[in-house]
């Protein structure tokens, strides 16, 4: 007979076993619970969703224009001695925002930049987010409060133990609203800080306009106000352009009384736009490969003071000519004279007519085909503009804006959009930089001028047209990526990436249809497949 103590450890350790006997043995039963914790850090998370390229320090503000030096000055002085004086004392004034307004290509970003990495060096930027609709995913305000919540325990290391514990106690605070994100993130967690330890009180925000959604916008106002009022108190520069809602809010209470507007346009350049000219023109008579054939003092003291007047305080202007002219394939000379030329059938009285005339030559290079240059740079703004949400990220918005990728997705001939774009390196970039090889503009002025009918001419397209084009190419694909379903032997040349984005911008456009009253008419006309 079995050992009872046998008959016990059959049952529990040889659960099923038949056809053998254990005599006189003991056992023990050796049991070992395995925990399992989380291998993702709290702060691994928060940086996933911080925008890592919207900060001065990033690979994109590294390759951004900046402030050549001894240029915008007294702006920058005006702005950091504020900044200094209220890190110093936040009690020391009742203004909480210094708001800078200008109209676009006045130099906004060059200069809050400088005032960014002034700050950072004095050890009093709390933080610091550049919207920019020329970068995938920066015209979403989503990502702002991890971005100013990673700086900040960058800068104040105090505040990491509470914010992970935070994130590791709601594991979906960044799903949440940000007004609960700043008060679990932020408001909870200040009072942390030993005494002793210098808060830096600085947020820098610029290109606030080109948050493209404006109901974002109002409530990034109030995470803002929240922001500069106890138990906060940081301060607050903001850049923009005076768009109305912008307007409107730091025009009536709760942040009138708080806040100082700096009217960019009051400040004088036109010094120093002669000067970046002179500069710029020197650097091109002594490195390009027709220097010997350049006269040695070209342009003239003529020319660059009639370009410096046409700028009208506007750097963009300067800045596209200089990008224009500085072309090794073309002789600079005649570039120059068409710029000039141009210029003077600019129709006086428009505020932008010389830079206007300046894009009407880019955008009209010799033997272009002209319907096609306008539907890649519509496209190209449209797929900017799809919201982060819907599209999987800015990652895929940068693979779909590569050139050898839009002509797949526009079902183009290989090339095609770099050979249509090789000409307007003036005005965007087509994998100049290796940091960022997709396509996007040098300037949001370029969209401006290209979604007003009255100033592009025969280059507007309406956004309706644009959206209809878009979805009759979503379908096209999403039809083949079909037929490869049931035919998976066929032979189809889409990238699996196509068809994927094809849904998500099918799905984002669908569902704007339904929202904004132009898209009504054109998607009745739409493809009775897409509706299905």
């Amino acid at each position: 007979m079995a050992h009872p103590r046998a008959t016990a450890a059959k049952t529990a350790f040889f659960t099923k076993s038949q056809g053998f006997n254990i005599h006189d043995s003991n056992f023990t039963n050796h049991q070992t619970t395995i925990i399992q914790s989380s291998a993702v850090d709290p702060l691994e998370t928060l940086h996933k969703h911080r925008a890592l390229e919207a900060c001065h320090t990033s690979k994109t503000a590294a390759s951004a224009p900046k402030c050549k030096p001894g240029t915008r000055t007294k702006a920058i002085t005006d702005l950091t001695t504020w900044a200094k004086e209220v890190a110093a004392d936040p009690s020391s004034s009742k203004i909480s925002v210094l708001w800078l307004r200008g109209p676009a290509g006045a130099g906004k970003t060059c200069i809050t930049r400088e005032v960014a990495r002034i700050c950072r060096e004095d050890d009093i930027l709390a933080g610091d987010y550049f919207f920019s609709t020329r970068v995938p995913g920066l015209d979403d305000g989503a990502p702002f409060v991890a971005t100013i919540v990673a700086h900040l325990i960058e800068v104040v290391p105090a505040l990491a133990p509470p914010v992970r514990q935070t994130i590791l106690s709601i594991p979906t605070i960044f799903e949440r609203s940000m007004e609960l994100q700043i008060e679990k993130l932020i408001s909870n967690h200040i009072a942390s800080i030993p005494s002793q330890t210098p808060l830096p009180r600085i947020i820098v925000v610029d290109g606030f306009d080109e948050c493209r959604d404006p109901k974002q916008r109002e409530r990034l106002f109030h995470l803002l106000y929240s922001l500069v009022t106890p138990p906060h108190s940081f301060r607050v520069v903001m850049a923009s352009r005076p768009e109305y809602d912008i307007r409107t809010a730091f025009n009536q209470a709760p942040l009138k009384s708080i806040t100082k507007i700096l009217h960019l346009e009051e400040y004088e350049v036109s010094g120093e736009i002669y000067q970046y000219l002179c500069d710029e023109f020197a650097r091109i008579r002594d490195n390009h490969p027709a220097k010997q054939y350049i006269p040695s003092d070209w342009p003239g003291e003529a020319t660059l003071h009639a370009l410096t007047d046409k700028s009208s305080g506007i750097w963009a202007y300067p800045a596209t000519v200089i990008k224009y002219v500085d072309n090794p394939r073309r002789h600079p000379v005649e570039l120059l004279k068409d710029v000039l030329d141009a210029s003077s059938t600019a129709s006086s009285g428009r505020p932008f007519a010389e830079l206007d005339a300046l894009y009407k030559i880019i955008l009209n290079p010799p033997d272009i085909d002209i319907p096609l240059m306008k539907r890649l740079l519509h496209v190209i703004i449209e797929l900017t503009r799809f919201p982060p949400w819907f599209h999987g990220g800015p990652a895929m918005v940068e693979r779909i804006l590569l050139a050898p990728s839009l002509d797949e997705f526009l079902s183009l001939e290989k090339g095609t959009t770099e050979m249509t774009l090789c000409d307007l390196h003036s005005v965007l970039s087509v994998a100049e930089d290796p940091d960022r090889p997709w396509i996007y503009f040098h300037h949001k002025s370029l969209e401006d001028y290209l979604c007003s009918p009255e100033r592009a001419g025969d280059l507007y397209q309406s956004q309706a047209d644009t959206h209809s084009d878009i979805l009759t190419v979503c379908t096209h694909h999403l039809k083949l990526w079909n037929r490869k379903l049931v035919s998976p032997n066929a032979d189809f040349q889409d990238d699996d990436s196509i068809p994927d984005y094809s849904c998500v911008a099918l799905t984002h456009l669908l569902f704007i249809s339904k929202m904004y009253e132009p898209l009504d008419g054109a998607w009745r006309t739409w493809p009775s497949a897409v509706k299905r």
